[in-house]
């Protein structure tokens, strides 16, 4: 896919409303068909320690929230919040959209909310991005090859390698494969592969979140971890060979 960042349309100090001291964060509102229209516009009823920016088409969002019957003031990104308002940075839809009809012709929009945010957490406009749902298949059938946001984030910034963690409480989960066909996962588990996941997860979980000694529990692939070899060979000769090395330099892991 040959898509590129756009510069940005506002400044990062219009953004941030003349505060450094408060963190933007960029919201893409995904599917314009979906259900993430939906969460954005009920972003305006939280106070939240940070500016929240919503991306997305503001014809489309002020739509939305007559049909919800929700009172949404979507406000431009530079301008101070009222009561049950949201900042907007408006990106146009590729065609018309209509709630719970899929329509492949809004793939390129739906793509054009990820490389404005990319590009504004890349400048400094943004501290953080948050996506709302997309969905892969109808982005595929618009012509343009999307697996997912993990992957799309990891090209588009040139990162070597990403984690991707599902949490909430207080259970974090990370997984060693992302969006594949579960018959191809056993190929794509490999000790370096899982190697370099755990690390990161490990690294991470001490910078972003302060843990000063993690505890990594690593499930099996097969049932009964492969039952000694007889459901499958996974654990023996990728995932236990694996955790060895790391515990001999101190990882705390426990598993398969």
């Amino acid at each position: 896919m040959n898509a590129r960042l756009e510069k940005p349309a506002v400044s990062r100090a219009a953004v941030a409303s003349g505060s450094n001291s408060v963190p933007v964060i960029a919201v893409t509102s995904g599917e314009p068909a979906g259900i993430g229209p939906d969460i954005c516009l009920a972003l305006a009823r939280q106070r939240f320690a940070a500016r929240i920016v919503v991306l997305g088409d503001r014809e489309m969002l002020e739509s939305r929230a007559r049909q919800l019957g929700l009172r949404v003031r979507l406000c431009d990104p530079g301008a101070g919040l009222i009561s049950d308002s949201i900042a907007c940075l408006h990106i146009p839809l590729s065609t018309t959209c209509r709630a719970g009809t899929l329509d492949r012709r809004n793939a390129p929009y739906v793509i054009s909310l990820l490389d404005r945010a990319i590009a504004g957490c890349k400048a400094g406009e943004f501290a953080a991005l948050t996506t709302a749902p997309v969905h892969k298949g109808v982005i595929n059938d618009g012509g343009i090859p999307f697996i997912g946001h993990t992957e799309y984030l990891a090209e588009r910034t040139g990162a070597a390698q990403v984690v991707m963690m599902l949490a909430g409480g207080g259970l974090r989960v990370a997984l060693a494969t992302t969006h594949l066909a579960l018959k191809d996962v056993p190929r794509a588990l490999t000790r370096k592969g899982l190697e370099r996941t755990i690390r990161v997860l490990h690294a991470e979980l001490i910078r972003r979140l302060g843990i000063s000694a993690p505890r990594i529990l690593v499930a099996g692939l097969n049932p009964h971890s492969g039952e000694g070899g007889y459901f499958g060979r996974e654990e023996i000769e990728v995932i236990g060979p694996t955790l060895e090395k790391l515990r001999a330099e101190g990882l705390r892991l426990t598993g398969p």
